[in-house]
C-alpha cells in the first residue's frame, strides 16, 4: 500500500526526487513515521463533494448524461472534529487565478473597456520558495508540549513511576511579520506584493505570517494598520495599532519591511525608529522594490554601504557582523542602525537567508545608518535630483539616466491612454521583458503627472497622463513601426472586448453607425489619443485625424479637432536713434526753455514674412554636426573614470552638437484616397479590406542648384584612386526623396500596371514597412520609377552620381556631412570600426527605419550615409576623368556595364559611408544591403 502510495505522488509531482530528498535531510529533519501516519488519517477523513461540469452529484450519485446508467460514488465524511472549511486548498506555488472580466459595464471617464492582468511577479516562484530552506529548520517550540513516550516507557520500566515526560514540541523556527509601506506608487507593486504574501503564507517556512500596512507615508505621519482588517473595510476607519506590537520577547520573529525607501517617513526619520525598535530584539531587513542600480536614488543613499553577516542563528541586527566597503564610518554604537536590504530576486532571498541562520560565511548587503544624521534638524532632506520643468529636458533626462527598457516602454505609452492595463497590455503584447520596476522607473520619472477628476472620488486611486509637451517629444524619437505597433495591438485587444475583429486600428477611429452608445464611450479614449498622434506622425497621417474628425461630426461626443497655433518667423530687432532740435535764441528765456537734447535707444520688433516657393510646403528637421571637444569640454577626473572602466574613452573625445533648420519640400501621396478608407472603415463587414494600410507619401525635398567639387581630396582617409580627380560641378535645382524607398512604398508601387518587368512585392531581408526596400537590382529600381511616374504624371528616376554626392554633402567639403568622423547615434554602419579616432559602437547587423535617428544634412535629407546603398543612374567608371560637369548621368555604350552605388550599409566599415564612396557591380545584382531613392526634375506632370 505504501508502494503504490509512493508511486502515486511522484506521478503527480507531489513527491521529491531522491536527489531533492537528500539535499534537503542535510539541513533539515524530514517527516517521521507518526507525522506521516497523521497525515494520512487526517486526508482520510476530508471529505469533498463536487460537481462535474457533465452532470450534477447529489448525495453521493454522479449521473453522467451520455449514459443511461447511474454510478454511485461513496464519500465518507467525519467533519465533527474539524472547522468548517469555506475555501478550496490553494497551491503554496500557485498564485490563485483571477478571471477577466470581459464585460463592458459602466466605462469611466477615462477607461477602457479591457481588463489585462499582469504578468505574473514571480515566474520562479518554486525557486524563490526554496530560497528561503534555511529558515524552514524546526526548533523545541516555547510554549506547546508533547509526550515524550521513550523516556516515559523507560522510567516505568525502571523505575515504576507512572508520570509522563514531556518534551517540547518542534516547531517552526520564525513567526513572520511582513510590513508593506503604502506609497504614491503602490499600485504598480500591488500585483508583485500579493502574489510575495500568498507564497511566505503558503510556502511553509514560518509558523504565522501576519500582514501591515503602513499609511500616511506621504504625510509624514506613519499609521500601522492590520492589511486584513483594511481589506474587509476599505472605506471606513480601522483601529490603529502600535509598532511595539511586531516584537516578539524571544526574539523568534523576522521583520520585512517592503518599500521604496522614497517617502517622507524615510526624508523625515520617522520610520527609522520604528526600524531600530525592532531590529534592537528581533532580525529585521528591508525589501527594496527598486534594482540596486536605483537605490542611490531613494533615501537609501543616506546610508553607508555595508555588507553583514552573523554568527548566531537568528541575531538581532545590532549582532551582525559589519564589513564596510569604503571607509569606516564614526558613528556611535546607539546612534548606528543596521539594515539587511533584499530585492525580490531568488539569489538576494537566499542570501538573507543564510545570513539569519548564520550558515557558512555569507554575507548580505545592508545600509549603516546614522540616526544622529538622519533626525537632525538642519540636514539637508531634499534629494540631490536634477527636477527639470520643460517638456525637453524631462525627456533629455529620462533618456540619460532611465533603463533602455523603460525607455522603449515610455515611448510605447505615449501612443495610447496612460492606464495600468494599458501597461500590461503593452507588456503582454509586444514587451514581455518589462518589469514592474521598468514601469516605475516610468511613473516616477517625471514624464507623467498626477490627473484628479472632480467626478471622482477623493478616495479613488490616482490616474496620470504625461506632461503637456513630453507625448508629443516621445512620438517625435519613436520609430513610425513600433508607434502603429501599439496602436494596432491596443486596438485588436479593444476590438475583441466589444465583440468584433478588425485589421487596422483605423477602424476604431470613426465611430460605425451600427455601434451603441456604450462602444462608442468605451472606445472614445482611445480614438482620442490615437488622432492626436496621428496629427504628430504628419503627412497621410495627419489628413487621416483630418478625415476623421470630420466623419465624426455627427457624433457631438466624438473627436474633437486638434487646434494648431499659427507660429511666426523669428523676430528682428531694430535699433534707430531719435533727436530734439532746441531754438539756441530762445534758451534763456525762461517761458520758452526747453530741455536739452536727448538720445534715447527704442527696440522695434519688426515680422519679416517670407513667401514660400508655390506649392512647396516649409518642413523642419534637426542637423547635427560632430566635432573634437576643446581643453575646457573634456570630461572632469570622475567622468573620465567612469569613461575608461565602460570602454568609453575613445568617445570622450568627440561631442555632437544638434541645431533645428527649414527647408522646402511637396509631397507626393501613394495609395487610395483616404476618404475611402474612412468609409471602409465605418462598415464593419469592411473592416478587414486591405485598403486600411497607409502607405508613406513620398517626401521631396528641394535641392537648390549649385557647384561644388566632387570626389574627394588626396589626404581624405580611406580614399580610392576612383575618387579623383576632383573637379568642380554644376548642379541644377532638383527634388530628391527624404528617405530611401520604404518596403511600404514599394508593395504599393508594385502593384501597379507593368511597364517592363515584374517586381516582387515583398523582397526585403529585413522585414518592415517602414525599413528601407532591399535586396532589389538597378533594373528593378528603373521599373519602380517607371511605374511611380505612370500613376503621378511626374518624371520619376534614379538620381545621377553627380547630384548624389551634391546632395548628400549639402554644402560640406568633410567626408561626412557631420563633419570629420561618423558616430553609432547618427547612422547605422559598422560602428565596431572607427574613422579618423572617432567614436566605436557596435554593429546592428540590419537595416534601421528611415530616420531612425532623427537627423538630417543641411538640406533636409536623411540616411545618407550607411542603412542601403543607394543606387545611381551613372554607368561605372575608374575615375572621373572625362565626367560630365553639368550634372547629368555618366553613360557608357556598353549596356551591361556594371552600375554606381553611393552612400555605404548597414554592413559596411565608416570608410565605404563617406560622402565620396563609390561602389560598382552589376545591374542584375540583389542584395540585402542595395536600395535607392528617387528623383525628380520638377514637381509638374509630363
Amino acid at each position: 500500500m505504501i508502494g503504490r502510495l509512493i508511486t502515486v505522488l511522484q506521478q503527480t509531482g507531489l513527491l521529491l526526487s531522491d536527489q531533492e530528498i537528500a539535499a534537503w535531510s542535510e539541513a533539515h529533519p524530514v517527516l517521521d513515521d507518526e507525522d506521516i501516519a497523521d497525515a494520512l488519517w487526517l486526508a482520510s477523513k476530508i471529505g469533498r463533494s463536487y460537481e462535474e461540469e457533465t452532470g450534477e452529484t447529489e448525495q453521493g450519485k454522479q449521473t453522467s448524461p451520455s449514459s443511461n446508467e447511474t454510478t454511485t460514488v461513496e464519500i465518507v465524511e467525519d467533519n465533527s472534529t474539524l472547522p468548517e472549511v469555506s475555501s478550496p486548498t490553494v497551491s503554496a506555488y500557485m498564485p490563485p487565478v483571477m478571471r477577466s472580466d470581459t464585460s463592458i459595464g459602466e466605462t469611466s471617464e477615462h477607461g477602457l473597456p479591457i481588463q489585462v492582468r499582469a504578468a505574473p511577479a514571480f515566474s520562479n516562484s518554486r525557486d524563490i520558495g526554496r530560497s528561503l530552506r534555511p529558515l524552514m529548520r524546526r526548533v523545541p517550540s516555547l510554549t506547546r508540549s508533547d509526550l515524550d513516550e521513550l523516556s516515559t516507557v523507560n522510567r516505568i520500566a525502571e523505575q515504576d513511576i507512572w508520570v509522563p515526560i514531556l518534551k517540547p514540541s518542534l516547531e517552526r523556527w520564525f513567526d513572520l511579520e511582513l510590513v508593506i509601506e503604502s506609497s504614491r506608487f503602490s499600485f504598480i507593486w500591488q500585483e508583485t506584493l500579493d502574489e510575495f504574501q500568498h507564497l511566505l503564507e503558503y510556502q511553509g517556512a514560518f509558523r504565522n505570517v501576519r500582514t501591515w500596512s503602513v499609511e500616511g507615508a506621504d504625510t509624514g505621519q506613519p499609521k500601522l494598520v492590520s492589511k486584513k482588517q483594511r481589506q474587509g473595510n476599505p472605506e471606513q476607519d480601522v483601529p490603529l495599532r502600535s509598532y511595539k506590537e511586531l516584537v516578539d520577547a524571544s526574539g523568534r520573529r523576522l521583520i520585512l519591511f517592503v518599500s521604496d525607501c522614497r517617502s517622507q517617513l524615510w526624508r523625515q526619520g520617522q520610520i527609522h525608529d520604528w526600524l531600530a525598535f525592532w531590529s534592537q530584539n528581533q532580525p529585521t531587513a528591508i525589501v527594496q522594490l527598486l534594482p540596486e542600480c536605483l537605490w542611490n536614488q531613494s533615501e537609501l543613499d543616506v546610508g553607508f554601504a555595508v555588507q553583514v553577516s552573523s554568527l548566531i542563528p537568528g541575531a538581532p541586527n545590532p549582532k551582525l557582523q559589519i564589513r564596510e566597503l569604503f571607509s569606516q564610518p564614526n558613528i556611535a554604537p546607539t546612534d548606528a542602525l543596521t539594515l539587511p536590504i533584499v530585492t525580490l530576486t531568488v539569489g538576494a532571498l537566499k542570501q538573507w537567508a543564510l545570513v539569519v541562520a548564520a550558515a557558512g560565511r555569507q554575507r548580505a548587503p545592508a545600509r549603516l545608518f546614522d540616526l544622529s544624521w538622519v533626525k537632525d534638524p538642519e540636514r539637508d532632506r531634499s534629494l540631490a535630483v536634477i527636477r527639470p520643468k520643460s517638456a525637453k529636458e524631462r525627456v533629455e533626462l529620462f533618456a540619460a539616466t532611465a533603463s533602455p527598457i523603460a525607455q522603449q516602454l515610455a515611448s510605447m505609452m505615449a501612443a495610447v491612454p496612460v492606464e495600468l492595463p494599458v501597461v500590461h497590455l503593452i507588456q503582454e503584447e509586444l514587451l514581455p521583458s518589462v518589469q514592474p520596476v521598468h514601469i516605475a522607473e516610468v511613473y516616477s520619472s517625471g514624464l507623467l503627472e498626477e490627473i484628479r477628476s472632480e467626478k471622482l472620488p477623493l478616495d479613488a486611486s490616482a490616474r496620470y497622463d504625461f506632461v503637456e509637451g513630453v507625448r508629443e517629444l516621445l512620438n517625435k524619437i519613436t520609430p513610425l513601426d513600433e508607434t502603429l505597433g501599439v496602436l494596432e495591438a491596443l486596438s485588436q485587444r479593444i476590438a475583441r472586448t466589444l465583440g468584433f475583429e478588425i485589421k487596422s486600428f483605423t477602424a476604431l477611429l470613426s465611430p460605425g453607425s451600427d455601434w451603441s452608445q456604450e462602444e462608442k464611450d468605451a472606445i472614445l479614449p482611445f480614438a482620442q489619443i490615437a488622432t492626436e498622434v496621428l496629427y504628430r506622425l504628419g503627412g497621410d497621417y495627419a489628413e487621416l485625424a483630418q478625415l476623421v474628425e470630420q466623419d465624426a461630426k455627427v457624433y457631438p461626443d466624438w473627436i474633437q479637432p486638434i487646434k494648431t497655433e499659427q507660429t511666426f518667423p523669428d523676430l528682428e530687432v531694430l535699433e534707430f536713434t531719435t533727436a530734439q532740435l532746441v531754438d539756441p535764441l530762445n534758451e534763456s528765456s525762461p517761458e520758452n526753455q526747453l530741455p536739452p537734447v536727448q538720445t534715447q535707444e527704442v527696440e522695434v520688433v519688426t515680422i519679416i514674412v517670407e513667401s514660400e516657393p508655390e506649392g512647396l510646403e516649409r518642413f523642419e528637421f534637426e542637423v547635427a554636426t560632430i566635432e573634437r571637444r576643446t581643453d575646457a569640454q573634456q570630461p572632469g577626473l570622475l567622468q573620465g573614470l567612469r569613461n575608461f572602466f565602460s570602454g568609453s574613452e575613445r568617445q570622450s573625445n568627440w561631442v555632437i552638437r544638434k541645431q533645428r533648420q527649414q527647408a522646402y519640400q511637396w509631397i507626393e501621396p501613394l495609395g487610395d484616397l483616404i476618404q475611402q478608407r474612412i468609409q471602409a472603415t465605418s462598415k464593419s463587414v469592411e473592416r478587414s479590406d486591405p485598403r486600411l494600410e497607409i502607405v508613406s507619401p513620398l517626401e521631396m525635398v528641394s535641392i537648390p542648384a549649385g557647384t561644388f567639387m566632387m570626389g574627394s581630396p588626396k589626404d581624405e582617409v580611406d580614399r580610392p584612386p576612383s575618387e579623383s580627380p576632383q573637379h568642380e560641378v554644376s548642379v541644377p535645382t532638383f527634388f530628391m526623396s527624404k528617405y530611401p524607398i520604404t518596403q511600404s512604398q514599394w508593395r504599393f508601387v508594385s502593384g501597379l500596371p507593368q511597364v517592363n518587368r515584374n517586381l516582387a512585392p515583398n523582397p526585403s531581408n529585413f522585414k518592415g514597412g517602414n525599413r528601407p526596400v532591399e535586396q532589389v537590382s538597378w533594373y528593378e529600381a528603373v521599373e519602380f520609377c517607371d511605374r511611380l511616374s505612370a500613376y503621378t504624371g511626374r518624371e520619376y528616376r534614379l538620381p545621377t552620381e553627380v547630384e548624389w554626392e551634391y546632395a548628400c554633402r549639402a554644402g560640406t567639403t568633410t567626408p561626412f556631412h557631420f563633419g570629420e568622423t561618423i558616430a553609432p547615434e547618427l547612422a547605422n554602419y559598422d560602428s565596431s570600426r572607427t574613422y579618423n579616432d572617432g567614436p566605436q559602437g557596435k554593429r546592428r547587423g540590419e537595416t534601421t527605419p528611415v530616420d531612425h535617428f532623427g537627423i538630417a544634412n543641411a538640406f533636409g535629407l536623411s540616411d545618407m550615409h550607411g542603412n542601403v546603398w543607394e543606387w545611381c543612374l551613372d554607368h561605372w567608371h575608374d575615375s572621373y576623368e572625362g565626367a560630365p560637369t553639368d550634372g547629368s548621368a555618366w553613360i557608357s555604350e556598353d549596356e551591361n556595364a556594371s552600375r554606381v552605388l553611393r552612400g555605404g550599409s548597414w554592413l559596411d566599415s565608416p570608410g565605404g559611408c563617406r560622402s565620396a564612396s563609390r561602389y560598382d557591380i552589376s545591374p542584375a545584382t540583389r542584395y540585402s544591403t542595395f536600395g535607392f531613392r528617387v528623383v525628380c526634375v520638377a514637381p509638374r506632370t509630363l
